[in-house]
């Protein structure tokens, strides 16, 4: 199963999909990783780029439940959890018995069935929209 960016997936907040189709690429490149039998630290690299921007993007909602007014926090409180599930059992699963065709074909449709095709964010578009789109324009609480 290829994990892939569609056009369902967008919510219309522009920000948000951006970040969405980057968490969707980095997936996908870690996937491929696996599936191309790549030596471990190509392999770690890539969970590790995938990590990394995962917490940054989760760590925007965070910002925006400090403003008060984030529609879907709660579902994203709700995907990151499922993410770091997901991710805790590869690790698991990898450290346990390696990069294997097997382990790619799990990752790749866990991470198909965890990637947000339908968020409350696509239910709450215009507010949502306006949340993302101005956090860059507020200062930072300090």
């Amino acid at each position: 199963m290829t994990i892939g960016w569609q056009s369902g997936m967008e919510t219309g907040a522009p920000l948000l999909d951006a970040q969405h189709r980057s968490l969707v690429e980095r997936a996908a490149a870690l996937v491929a990783t696996i599936e191309r039998g790549s030596e471990r630290p190509v392999v770690e690299r890539a969970l590790r780029d995938f990590g990394d921007y995962s917490v940054r993007h989760f760590s925007m909602d965070e910002d925006c439940s400090l403003r008060g007014s984030c529609p879907a926090l709660e579902w994203n409180g709700i995907a990151r959890a499922e993410l770091i599930r997901i991710l805790a059992g590869f690790r698991q699963s990898y450290e346990s018995g390696g990069a294997t065709p097997d382990l790619a074909e799990s990752l790749s449709c866990q991470l198909s069935d965890w990637v947000p095709v339908t968020s409350p964010a696509r239910h709450h578009g215009s507010t949502l929209r306006y949340e993302l789109e101005s956090a860059n324009s507020r200062p930072k609480p300090g």
